[in-house]
């Protein structure tokens, strides 16, 4: 597996491309790249069969999947060949990851030599070489080690060390593995950046990561996941990110998890962060929120007071006979208005967030498609700041 791209400056946007996957040798995706969230292999609330309705073409997409939504499922896994036969959907290239981003992390009980994972059963204490043995049998195109990224701005210098210290063990126990490992050989591992917000001991961490043979480097522990990452700005993770990119090195792959703001994204983009998930759009979705800001160039002049998100559950749309977006060709605003969707809200019916999922998924799809052409014709700048003009409309409203 292989990452390029033509970047010489340290911290500014880039474009990169990700090729060489084993299962699909000609596929070739595309950075800043929108990693497809999902809960069990699926994106929440679209089967595989709504998928093929939503008009986005899924299949060129990597799904991420988290080990606390499947950590349960390992001994029936067991008897597939790969966790994506288990699911039905071997048309796609997965990542795998150690949290659920969209899931606030449980705080504490790490062990020297292991890592607690919560699903929904309860706490799960994982070593490394127990965790290699699910990734065995997961089968992941890529995959980030163990680590302990159980830190956030609150944490203190000492909890930052020892974070350090244990992801540094644990990704030499996973390595072990995974050098020996038929079965991973084509599978890209990544290392994990960590150390909260102490810029000493994220040094120490790039330090001993730029020694080891690793597809790129996940950026961690700067939050615990879930709505509360959704809440951070810019400005909080600036000095931290700046001086963290600034050190890794440029042909490798950066990688950062969780449900960041779309401004907070176009931020880490600016600084080179080349692969996200799409976990926000998860979550704006069970908030009954669409997304309808502007990212296409040619309606970015008609730009007026709407809002970037809205929210179908506000009485204010139940006589609205529009669609959510006028200028979106998704399932949704191709069949369903605001005044239907609010409906459904109001009733609970499950339907509202299928509606909504469809609508998000494919929204979020084109705003990186929208990212990565404006950074091709060097209109990022502007681009970038005509996102954040419609999100600071919503704050000031």
């Amino acid at each position: 597996m292989n990452f390029t791209t033509d970047c010489i400056e340290q911290c500014s946007p880039r474009i990169g491309t990700l090729s060489g996957f084993k299962r699909f040798p000609g596929m070739k995706f595309a950075t800043p790249l929108l990693l497809m969230y999902t809960k069990k292999g699926s994106i929440p609330h679209l089967t595989k069969e709504v998928q093929r309705m939503t008009g986005v073409n899924i299949k060129q997409q990597i799904l991420s999947i988290s080990l606390p939504t499947i950590i349960s499922m390992k001994e029936i896994l067991k008897q597939y060949n790969s966790f994506l036969e288990f699911v039905n959907m071997q048309e796609h290239l997965t990542f795998l990851s150690i949290q659920d981003p969209s899931e606030l992390t449980n705080k504490g009980f790490q062990q020297t030599e292991s890592i607690a994972v919560w699903s929904r059963h309860g706490r799960h204490s994982l070593t490394a070489e127990e965790y290699m043995e699910i990734v065995d049998i997961i089968k992941p195109d890529i995959y980030l080690a163990l680590c302990d990224g159980d830190t956030d701005r609150d944490s203190t210098g000492k909890r930052a060390q020892k974070s350090v210290r244990r992801s540094q063990y644990l990704l030499e126990k996973c390595l072990e593995k995974h050098n020996n490992s038929e079965t991973l050989k084509f599978s890209g591992i990544l290392g994990a950046v960590e150390g909260g917000y102490e810029i000493i001991e994220r040094e120490k961490c790039i330090k001993y990561l730029k020694n080891k043979d690793l597809l790129g480097y996940v950026i961690d522990g700067l939050h615990r996941n879930g709505p509360e990452t959704a809440a951070i700005k810019y400005e909080e993770i600036n000095k931290i990110m700046q001086h963290t990119i600034n050190m890794l090195p440029k042909e490798k792959l950066r990688v950062t998890m969780g449900c960041w703001n779309p401004i907070v994204v176009l931020d880490l983009i600016g600084l080179g962060v080349d692969v996200f998930d799409s976990s926000y759009a998860f979550l704006i979705t069970e908030q009954l929120k669409a997304f309808t800001f502007q990212y296409e160039s040619n309606n970015l002049h008609q730009i007026d007071e709407t809002l970037p998100e809205i929210s179908l559950n506000d009485k204010r749309y139940a006589e609205d006979f529009s669609p959510i977006s006028p200028n979106c060709i998704c399932l949704t605003c191709k069949n369903h208005t605001k005044a239907y969707i609010h409906h459904l809200c109001q009733a609970k019916e499950l339907l509202a967030q299928v509606l909504l999922m469809i609508h998000n998924t494919h929204h979020y799809i084109q705003f990186f498609e929208a990212i990565r052409t404006n950074l091709t014709n060097g209109t990022f700048p502007e681009f970038r700041k005509t996102i954040q003009i419609q999100f600071e409309s919503q704050i000031t409203s």
